[in-house]
């Protein structure tokens, strides 16, 4: 069957979209006794946000791989990949980057604080309650966008596969990740996370194969795109572009704060620096098979009404009922596991850092542990009403929300890990002038105002302030010097 032969968009039959639910009821049950069997365990705050601190280096792996592969990637790269052809793959190695960042300069200094998120890590290195608190509203404000992606791509894929209403779907995918993220918190999340891998590894061992034999191998594919559009094998987005998307990702990665909270849950330094490891393998796997989807199906049905629905419809139309099935269960238990780890991250920055550190201190073990699971019964509402008002494509969302994050985030925590020198001051003023400058940019109506992105701006901002606000402010205490430096 080659590119020709696939050309209409076919409705599942009705056996298809039976086994399609059976396979998301069975994933919903699993997942949920997975909450419940946890439960117990997750019934203190250091269990419920940090999983004890008991994550072994494959399980740590697959958890911060989990919380990096979203929808963002199965759903919105695909898609990404289907619009603008193999350019677009660039971005993967440069976004590895982050993680050379992380193993290097953050995880092996951040772990000497036993902290549980990151807004723990302000309050500690700045000795500042206000930096805790701006860090934690923002971590509410960002994260939240995240988690509206999320979903809205499960409401996009249960649409297309089930014609299930959008707003149901969103509802259903939001359901999911809320019961076993408050059944079991970051203990839910890894043994989730490892699901999320070997389904995500299983399913594209499988696909990828079957794509190159039956829709073309990488030449006819590269032919095929070419006579398409000659941009879909040559530059579709431009090096500024590219350079600008993978620094906001991958920079961002570094000082991400659901990674952190991953990283705070691992056993060890050590044990911290393979799981990096493992991450870093499971998403190169992940990225092969991610670009060659997007690919294939743009040969294979290059018409489709949206770039986002690549995934769906390959699922659907183009892979076997039994590979398709895996693929689309893959898919749900992407974007509900990334989700679970956003929504336990937004949970905590309220229940642990706004609730129990700055305005109830003296709350109890338990009094905590019920903030938190309250937190994310609440917190799971707002992306949900965000999720309905669509407001663009999946990766755009995730994009957008990431050179929020690495114009914030990045500076004050690799800076304040690796630079003595910053201060409370510094820190303060390089979070909020970097988020200032890449909203400012942003509006500006230009891609690359005095030849910066918004992102690029918002770092720069950021680095700037912290220099100079720190060499005109008093450093941390000798104690705090000794705590991360000595």
């Amino acid at each position: 069957m080659g590119p020709s032969r696939v050309r209409r968009i076919e409705r599942v039959t009705g056996s298809q979209l039976t086994a399609f639910y059976l396979a998301v009821a069975a994933y919903l049950t699993l997942v949920c006794g997975i909450g419940l069997y946890n439960y117990r365990r997750a019934s203190t705050e250091e269990g419920f946000l940090a999983a004890g601190r008991s994550l072994g280096p494959i399980l740590g792996g697959a958890t911060l791989m989990a919380n990096q592969v979203s929808a963002g990637a199965t759903i919105g790269m695909v898609g990404f990949h289907y619009f603008s052809g193999i350019s677009y793959a660039w971005t993967w190695p440069l976004v590895w980057v982050g993680w050379v960042v992380a193993a290097l300069f953050v995880a092996p200094r951040i772990r000497r604080i036993a902290g549980l998120t990151l807004p723990d890590y302000f309050a500690a290195r700045f000795e500042s309650r206000m930096a805790r608190a701006i860090a934690a509203v923002f971590i509410l404000t960002v994260y939240a966008m995240m988690l509206s992606a999320q979903y809205q791509a499960g409401g996009l894929l249960f649409g297309v596969v089930g014609g299930m209403p959008y707003g149901t779907a969103v509802l259903i995918v939001a359901g999911i990740t809320t019961a076993y993220t408050a059944l079991g918190g970051m203990y839910s999340n890894a043994y989730v996370g490892m699901l999320k891998a070997v389904l995500l590894l299983g399913s594209y061992a499988l696909a990828v194969p079957y794509l190159m034999t039956h829709v073309g191998d990488v030449r006819e594919i590269g032919q095929a795109l070419t006579a398409i559009d000659p941009r879909l094998t040559g530059n579709w987005f431009g090096w500024r572009q590219l350079l600008a998307i993978s620094m906001a990702l991958g920079l961002g990665l570094a000082a991400s704060p659901y990674e952190i909270s991953a990283i705070y849950s691992i056993q060890s330094r050590r044990a911290t620096r393979l799981a990096i490891g493992y991450s870093f393998l499971f998403q190169a796997c992940i990225g092969i098979g991610v670009l060659l989807f997007g690919l294939s199906m743009r040969v294979a049905m290059p018409a489709l009404p949206a770039a986002d629905l690549a995934t769906p419809v390959l699922g659907m139309s183009v892979l076997p009922p039994a590979i398709g099935l895996l693929v689309l269960l893959a898919a749900v238990v992407t974007f509900t596991r990334t989700g679970g780890a956003i929504l336990l991250t937004v949970a905590s920055a309220v229940s642990h850092d706004i609730y129990a550190e700055l305005l109830k201190p003296s709350a109890s073990e338990r009094a905590r542990v019920r903030a938190g699971r309250l937190a994310v019964l609440t917190f799971s509402a707002i992306p949900v009403a965000l999720a309905f008002r669509k407001f663009d494509m999946v990766n755009f969302i995730v994009i957008y929300a990431g050179k929020l994050l690495v114009s914030f985030l990045f500076v004050p925590v690799v800076a304040g890990l690796n630079w003595k020198r910053a201060t409370r001051h510094g820190a303060v003023a390089s979070m909020l002038g970097g988020m200032a400058a890449c909203l400012v940019w942003s509006r500006l109506g230009s891609p690359y105002f005095l030849g910066l992105d918004p992102a690029e701006a918002g770092v720069l901002a950021s680095a700037l302030l912290m220099w100079a606000v720190s060499r005109a402010t008093a450093p941390a205490s000798p104690a705090t010097i000794e705590k991360f430096f000595g």
